[in-house]
């Protein structure tokens, strides 16, 4: 979901790209109901974030000291660290932490399908993508998709949730901004365990003031079994979902990472029916037609330039 960095892509094997992309897609997906159960049993949100952030960066931590990888401390990496924190993990998880209680997951889940199509718009801004129809034209697609969801009465506006949608919208937004931070800005020679360490490292920093500030210092495990179990696979989802991040990206490229999205929307719906029953509206199933069509729109947009560019390099 971001752009191609100018990266070794460390061999043409696909089959720990599509590993990844499988474990990462079906981790992002359930993470909507993980937050969903933690919130309803009253568990603050940010010492939800900071907890799973802080457990996965002591992990990746410990692998990049026994791989002899550590995180490097140099300027630029820790500008990069900064810079992915605050856009990959504060703001979006924050954000989904917030909302879980205030909208049906599968609607959150579906706020996914609209990263690629931010990104490009970042992209064509800054002049690092030239202008492709189809992904204009899926980014259109999207942007009503939302408004299928939020406008009309069958949508969620009889709820009094249809504004919170709009919050959710900074999730894609700032996620998006991160796939801009790593496909240009990733530090040379880093490996990825020490890149996704760094970046944990710098949010739980963050989120440890955030919480003393706001809530005080609240452990998780105290709070009964519902909290626990969130937290451990959050915290599991944190670790596999930002090593895939750099290392897909490393490996296959922006355009094959991007896949990931059908799997979180299809994961994302999946556990909120089995887990909530949540049953949508006709107004909102039609969303997510409309949202898948504009994420196959610019995935073929995206797939048509690399093979472009690729063929003028040949």
């Amino acid at each position: 979901m971001g752009l191609t960095p100018n990266l070794d892509r460390g061999g043409t094997g696909r089959t720990a790209p599509v590993l990844l992309v499988l474990a990462a897609g079906a981790g992002y997906g359930s993470i909507f109901a993980a937050n969903k159960i933690v919130g309803e049993a009253g568990f603050p949100p940010i010492p939800y974030v900071f907890w799973q952030t802080f457990i996965g960066a002591a992990f990746l931590l410990i692998v990049s000291v026994a791989t002899s990888r550590r995180p490097r401390l140099d300027r630029f990496s820790l500008a990069h660290y900064a810079a992915s924190a605050s856009f990959g993990q504060v703001i979006p998880f924050l954000v989904l932490a917030f909302v879980a209680v205030k909208l049906p997951s599968g609607v959150i889940t579906l706020t996914t399908t609209l990263i690629p199509a931010f990104t490009y718009l970042y992209a064509l801004t800054l002049r690092i993508e030239s202008f492709r129809a189809l992904s204009l034209a899926g980014i259109a697609l999207g942007l009503m998709g939302v408004l299928m969801i939020v406008l009309p009465e069958g949508g969620l506006s009889r709820t009094g949730s249809a504004a919170w949608v709009l919050v959710a919208l900074l999730f894609p937004i700032s996620a998006a901004t991160n796939n801009m931070v790593v496909a240009k800005l990733r530090p040379p020679e880093a490996t990825s365990a020490s890149l996704a360490a760094g970046v944990l490292t710098t949010a739980s920093l963050v989120l440890f003031v955030l919480m003393l500030i706001v809530n005080g210092f609240t452990p998780f495990w105290d709070r009964g079994w519902e909290v626990i179990g969130g937290v451990l696979w959050a915290t599991a989802i944190q670790v596999v979902g930002y090593f895939a991040l750099y290392e897909v990206i490393r490996r296959a490229g922006p355009v094959f990472f991007s896949q990931m999205a059908y799997l979180i929307v299809i994961a994302g719906l999946f556990w909120a029916l089995v887990l909530f029953d949540e049953r949508l509206g006709a107004w909102v199933w039609g969303a997510v037609a409309v949202m898948v069509a504009g994420l196959v729109l610019s995935n073929f947009g995206a797939r048509g330039a690399a093979r472009r560019a690729a063929a003028g390099q040949s």
